[in-house]
């Protein structure tokens, strides 16, 4: 060791003096004052290292301080000498403070929180948002669409549509049944649905579905939208005009749909089974069904119905012609009024005439213009007469004549016109 004899460098038990300190000794420890000039001695301040203030370097103590002349050394009996500056008897060092863990607490819980409203958000979204306005896929909206029709609902069926239709005078429930009833929607199938893929960033998505209405089969592939954050159909029913548009659809403007007139105007129905029917009573009617596949379509839909003369139509018209014919036997003139037949004047006495019963057999009613409502008859009819002559003799015989001409079976009965 530097011998510091000559400095005698400061504090308790100065280096170099005549009261040198055991090697051995632990310089931690109180020691006892000896008498003499140290009695009034302050004890240094505190270091440091005695304020607990957080390490630096990561150990649990703090390094004693450094000055001239210190060593660790073992412990052993209690130095000779005022005490050394460093901590109070007894103390060990402690730990730096430890940090709160508060903030870790606390992002915990969002975390948390985060998970639980991930998964709610899931399991709204595998049920189908829990609800008729369209959440969940697309095709999901389009299966609850079609199990609203399948069960009569037409409230929530209209609910999936995003535009809704300018009359529901054919949209109710009641109507809605009958359609079931007669063709029941079953056997839904979601073949392919692209909400989940890029066409769902822009909001659109086409989704393939297979349905039974009765024993047809609708496949087709819908175009829908999201609309306030659901998936919807354009709309929920079918635009329909009934036919072509004119006065010259005169069947057309007896349309009926479900037992109500519906004319020239627009109506709204929904897919399946459409009661189409004419108020005339003399012409049937036919159309194609309305299925799934019109329900995407923006602008209207021409349903083109088929009209056939019935046969009441065509025993009517027949009826007033037989009617005419009977006028014939009402007459004694060689031209009967309202009869269609008549003989050659020449020879024969007018007003001596005497005719028979008419053979219409021949008469076709064959010919029917949807349009005008018009039936075309013609054909050879016959009658006997009886009549004399201007030279006093009675002659006997058949008249003959082809008739043609229409009956318009817009008028009841049906108003024959000859040609």
């Amino acid at each position: 060791m530097t011998d510091w004899s000559g400095g005698r460098f400061g504090g308790p038990n100065p280096v170099g003096g005549s009261d040198a300190v055991d090697p051995a000794a632990d310089r931690w420890q109180s020691q006892a004052s000896p008498p003499g000039p140290w009695e009034h001695q302050q004890p240094p301040a505190a270091g440091p290292w005695q304020q607990h203030q957080p390490l630096q370097n990561g150990w649990g103590s703090p390094p004693p301080p450094v000055g001239v002349g210190w060593h660790p050394q073992p412990a052993g009996p209690a130095p000779i000498g005022p005490p050394l500056p460093g901590p109070p008897p007894g103390w060990s060092p402690s730990p730096g403070l430890r940090k709160s863990r508060k903030p870790l607490w606390v992002t915990l819980a969002a975390g948390g929180s985060v998970l639980v409203v991930v998964a709610i958000v899931l399991v709204i979204t595998l049920a189908g948002g829990g609800g008729s306005g369209g959440g969940g896929s697309a095709g999901d909206m389009v299966k609850g669409y079609l199990q609203a029709l399948a069960r009569g609902d037409a409230e929530t069926a209209l609910s999936y549509g995003a535009d809704q239709p300018a009359t529901k005078e054919l949209l109710t429930s009641e109507i809605l049944k009958k359609q079931i009833a007669q063709w029941p929607i079953s056997n839904i199938r979601i073949l392919s649905d692209d909400s989940t893929g890029a066409g769902a960033a822009v909001g659109f998505a086409q989704v393939h579905v297979v349905v039974n209405f009765g024993d047809k089969v609708s496949d087709t592939t819908l175009s829908v939208k999201k609309d306030h954050g659901s998936w919807k159909l354009p709309s929920a029913a079918i635009k329909v005009k009934p036919g072509i548009a004119g006065d010259r659809d005169a069947a057309g403007k007896t349309v009926t749909f479900f037992g109500k007139p519906v004319g020239d105007s627009t109506v709204y129905v929904f897919p399946g089974w459409i009661d189409v029917g004419t108020s005339n009573p003399y012409i049937t009617v036919t159309a194609k069904p309305i299925l799934l596949d019109q329900v995407s379509l923006i602008s209207e839909t021409w349903i083109q119905p088929t009209f056939v003369l019935s046969d009441k139509g065509r025993d009517a018209a027949r009826d007033q012609l037989v009617a005419a014919m009977a006028n014939c036997q009402k007459s004694n003139l060689l031209a009967p009024p309202g009869c269609p037949m008549s003989v050659d004047p020449y020879g024969l006495a007018d007003g001596t005439a005497a005719w028979g019963p008419a053979d219409i057999s021949a008469v076709k009613f064959d010919s029917f213009d949807p349009y005008r409502l018009a039936l075309m008859f013609f054909g050879e009819a016959k009658a006997p007469i009886t009549v004399r002559t201007t030279g006093g003799a009675t002659k006997q015989g058949e008249a003959s004549q082809f008739l043609s001409g229409t009956a318009d079976l817009a008028k009841t009965p049906p108003e024959l016109k000859f040609r």
